[in-house]
């Protein structure tokens, strides 16, 4: 092997078809988020994402000179473009960042796009400031808007985007820096960031009617138009339209 081939490697893997192995790996802190979805909405949460991964793994398939496989079967010195099961790349973005490898570099990373609504007041004013400022993301490594070489050493940089920022600001020597715009991060409804509510002293996931105003606004997410420079997620919008537009909200039966 020379190292000269671009793979894409999805970090954690999970059964979404299969509600019990689901479970199984379902972290106790987050059950009370699914059961409130299962509880607000016709399809289940875990079918819900099991459509969101296919979305995602069509987009995934597009990617021109990328090869699909797991992390250990990536052979050493080759580049790896870590991605979450739900986010999706440019069509050309593994044919770009090969080319613009140099010597010595370990990790190149591009501006982090997100499609999303935001999770709260704080976050709101967060975007507003990176749209109008073009003030940075928290992290400079977000889910899938980084690419390493795969060494026994960058295996941490793959498994978190923490990590990977942290090296990027202690390593700096080490990291290229990539014009462009070669992935989104698609934050659904379903994503537990959009469930929880992180702010200190709020409800540790929304409420019913909370979560209603925000399928309320998601609904509407996907139907706008790709930014200049993102035309190519347009079929994957359309797809995440449909899935919205199957998503209803439950009956609930008066007491």
């Amino acid at each position: 092997m020379t190292g000269a081939e671009v793979y894409i490697c999805v970090r954690k893997t999970v059964e979404w078809t299969d509600e019990a192995a689901f479970r199984a790996q379902l972290t106790p802190a987050f059950a009370p988020g699914v059961d409130l979805w299962n509880a607000t909405f016709n399809i289940p949460f875990h079918l819900f994402r099991h459509r969101v991964r296919e979305i995602a793994r069509s987009n995934l398939e597009q990617v021109r000179g990328a090869i699909l496989a797991r992390w250990d079967e990536v052979p050493e010195w080759a580049l790896v473009l870590p991605v979450d099961d739900d986010d999706w790349f440019a069509p050309d973005a593994a044919e770009f960042i090969q080319a613009a490898r140099l010597p010595g570099r370990s990790l190149y990373h591009w501006d982090a796009i997100f499609l999303e609504v935001p999770m709260h007041i704080g976050h709101q004013f967060h975007v507003w400031k990176r749209r109008i400022l073009h003030s940075p993301t928290k992290w400079i490594c977000c889910t899938n808007n980084y690419a390493v070489v795969k060494t026994s050493e960058t295996e941490p940089l793959f498994v978190s985007h923490l990590r990977a920022s942290s090296w990027v600001n202690a390593n700096p020597q080490h990291v290229g820096r990539l014009p462009g715009t070669w992935s989104l991060m698609n934050r659904t409804l379903a994503s537990q960031t959009t469930i929880r509510v992180l702010l200190p002293k709020w409800r540790r996931f929304l409420s019913r009617p909370a979560l209603l105003r925000k399928y309320a606004r998601y609904r509407n997410l996907y139907r706008r138009p790709p930014a200049a420079g993102m035309e190519w997620c347009r079929p994957y919008l359309a797809r995440m339209d449909a899935l919205m537009g199957d998503l209803l909200p439950a009956r609930v039966d008066p007491a």
